[in-house]
C-alpha cells in the first residue's frame, strides 16, 4: 500500500473518532453488570433520601413556615389531605367539590391518579403515604436507570447520580413519565433485528402514550417519532404508512383506554383536570417567563391581564413547539433521517420555556435527554446549578415572606438568579441539542462500520493485491459465535447478513 495515501479503513477511524462533541462515535460502551447495579443503588439511595427529606414534613403539627424553612413541602405532602386521599374515594368519578375538583383527585390525567389513589388504600396517615409510594417508585427508577445505561452506557450517571432524582422523586409523581419515556426509548432503540418494525412502531407509541397517561407532555414525543417514520428513505411508502398508523394508534388506543371509562361514567369531573389547568393563573409560584417577564402588571389581581397573558403563554408555546418540529423535519430531510430524540428533547426545552407554568420539578423532565443526547457536560452543569439555586431560593423566598419578611433578601436574588438563568439556557439547549447526535446515531454508526470496513479492505486490496489474502483473514474474523468463511471466500457484510449487526434497525429505520 502506498504510504502517502492513509487506508480507507484509517480514513474510516479517523471519522469515527473525530465527533464534534468530541465523545466516541462508535456507541457507548458496554458498562459491567457490577457498575448497572451501583448504579442503581445510587438511584434508590436517592429516592430513599427525597422521602426522608419529605417525610420531615410529615411530622404532627408542622406549620406551612416550618415545611418551607425544611423545603420539604411538595405536591405528595400538601396533597395528601387537600385533595382527600387519605378517605380512600377512587378519582375522577364523583361529582365536583368547592376545589372545582371530585373529591379523591388530584389536578393530573387520570393514571397519576388512580397509582396516588392505589398508593394510600394501604395506609391512613401522611407518614404511611409517604412510604408506600417510595416503595412504589424504588422499581420504576430502577427500570429507568438500566434503561438509560443499557442504550447511553456511562452517561447514565447524569439520571441516577445528579441533584433532581434527590430533589424531587418524591416532590410529585413524574418519576412515571419519565420512566415511559426512556422505555420508549430504549424500545426504538434496541428493537430486536427480524421484528416487525410496525410492531416496534406500535410498542412506542404505546409507551409514550402511557406516559401520557400520567403526565401530558410524553405525548408532544410521538410527532417527532412520526415524522422519522415517514422519512425514512429505506422504506417503502406503504411500510412508512403502515408504521406511521402503528405508532399513532398505540399512542392515542392508550390514551383512550387511560381516559374513556372516566369519561363516560362522570365526563364533567374529568375535564375539571383540563380547566384546573387552563385557568390557573401565571403566579410567581408557575416560575415561568410570563410572571417574572411581565411584573409588576403579572403579579397584580387583574383577570383581565392574567386572561391575556395565558392566552399569550398558550400561541408562543404553540409556536415554539412547530417551530423545534419544523426544524427537525428539515434537518432530517438533509441528513436522511429525523433526528427524533434530539428533537425531542428540543421540544421539550422549548416547551419548558415558554410554557405558563415551569415548576422545579421538571428537571427530572428534561433529566434523561442529558443522557439519550450527547451534549456537552457543561451544558447539563448549568442547567442542574440553575435549578438546584432556584429550588434554594425559591423555598428560603417562601419561608420568608411566610415569617413576614416584607424586605428583598439574599433569597430572593438567589431565586431572581435561577429564574432567569433557565429562562436563558432552555433557549440555549433547544439549539445544542439539535446540533448534537442522540444514542440512536450510535447504533446506526454501529450498523455501518462492519459494511464500512469490508469496503476499507477491498479498497486496500485494490493498491495491494500482494496483501489481500492476509488483510481479508484479519478483517473478516467476526465475534467468536459466528462461523468462519472458507478461505478465499468474502463473506456478505455484517449489517446484511442474517441476525448480525446490533439489535437495532437501520439507522433510517425509525
Amino acid at each position: 500500500m502506498s504510504a502517502a495515501a492513509p487506508s480507507t479503513a484509517h480514513r474510516l477511524d479517523d471519522r469515527v473518532r473525530n465527533r464534534r462533541d468530541g465523545t466516541r462515535r462508535g456507541g457507548p460502551r458496554r458498562v459491567p453488570a457490577l457498575e448497572v447495579v451501583v448504579m442503581c443503588v445510587v438511584a434508590v439511595a436517592l429516592t430513599i433520601g427525597s422521602l426522608l427529606h419529605k417525610l420531615q414534613c410529615a411530622v404532627p403539627g408542622i406549620d406551612f413556615v416550618s415545611a418551607t424553612g425544611k423545603a420539604c413541602f411538595a405536591d405528595t405532602v400538601s396533597l395528601f389531605s387537600s385533595r382527600g386521599l387519605g378517605t380512600h374515594v377512587f378519582p375522577y368519578v364523583q361529582p365536583l367539590g368547592e376545589n372545582g375538583l371530585p373529591p379523591g383527585s388530584l389536578e393530573y390525567p387520570t393514571l397519576t391518579g388512580v397509582w396516588a389513589w392505589l398508593s394510600a388504600l394501604p395506609v391512613d396517615s401522611l407518614h404511611g403515604f409517604l412510604v408506600v409510594t417510595a416503595l412504589t417508585f424504588v422499581p420504576v427508577v430502577v427500570v429507568t436507570v438500566v434503561g438509560l445505561a443499557l442504550v447511553a452506557g456511562r452517561r447514565a450517571w447524569f439520571f441516577a447520580a445528579t441533584p433532581p432524582l434527590f430533589l424531587y422523586a418524591l416532590y410529585n409523581w413524574d418519576l412515571l413519565p419519565v420512566a415511559c419515556t426512556v422505555v420508549a426509548v430504549v424500545v426504538a432503540v434496541r428493537w430486536p433485528a427480524g421484528r416487525a418494525l410496525v410492531w416496534r412502531a406500535v410498542v412506542v407509541g404505546a409507551l409514550f402514550g402511557l406516559g401520557g397517561a400520567f403526565k401530558f407532555y410524553p405525548l408532544v414525543f410521538v410527532a417527532p417519532f412520526v415524522l422519522a417514520l415517514l422519512v425514512d428513505a429505506t422504506a417503502a411508502w406503504g411500510d412508512r404508512l403502515r408504521r406511521t398508523a402503528g405508532a399513532v394508534a398505540g399512542s392515542v388506543g392508550v390514551v383512550l383506554v387511560a381516559n374513556v371509562p372516566f369519561v363516560l361514567v362522570e365526563p364533567e369531573s374529568w375535564f375539571s383536570i383540563i380547566r384546573y389547568q387552563g385557568i390557573r393563573d401565571i403566579d410567581n409560584a408557575t416560575l415561568s417567563v410570563w410572571y417574572y417577564a411581565f411584573q409588576p402588571w403579572s403579579s397584580a389581581d387583574s383577570p383581565t391581564f392574567q386572561h391575556t397573558l395565558n392566552l399569550l403563554a398558550t400561541g408562543a408555546t404553540a409556536i415554539a413547539l412547530l417551530a423545534v418540529l419544523v426544524t427537525g423535519l428539515v434537518l432530517g430531510i438533509r441528513r436522511g433521517r429525523v433526528p427524533w430524540i434530539e428533537t425531542s428533547a428540543a421540544i421539550l426545552c422549548a416547551y419548558l420555556v415558554a410554557n405558563k407554568v415551569d415548576s422545579l420539578q421538571y428537571a427530572l423532565w428534561l433529566a434523561p435527554f442529558f443522557v439519550l443526547v450527547r451534549i456537552r457536560t457543561g451544558w447539563i452543569v448549568a442547567y442542574l446549578a440553575a435549578n438546584t439555586l432556584l429550588f434554594a431560593g425559591w423555598f428560603r423566598h417562601i419561608h420568608l415572606q411566610a415569617s413576614g419578611t416584607t424586605v428583598r433578601t439574599y433569597a430572593d436574588e438567589a431565586l431572581s438568579i435561577g429564574v432567569w438563568a433557565q429562562i436563558i439556557l432552555l433557549p440555549i439547549l433547544v439549539v445544542v441539542f439539535l446540533r448534537a447526535r442522540a444514542v440512536d446515531d450510535d447504533q446506526a454508526v454501529d450498523a455501518h462500520q462492519s459494511v464500512d470496513a469490508h469496503q476499507a479492505v477491498d479498497a486496500d486490496q485494490a493498491v495491494d493485491p500482494d496483501r489481500a489474502t492476509d488483510q481479508g483473514r484479519a478483517t473478516d474474523q467476526g465475534p467468536a459465535e459466528e462461523a468462519h468463511p472458507a478461505d478465499g471466500e468474502h463473506p456478505a457484510p455484517a449489517a446484511h447478513r442474517t441476525g448480525a449487526g446490533p439489535s437495532t434497525a437501520s439507522p433510517t429505520d425509525v
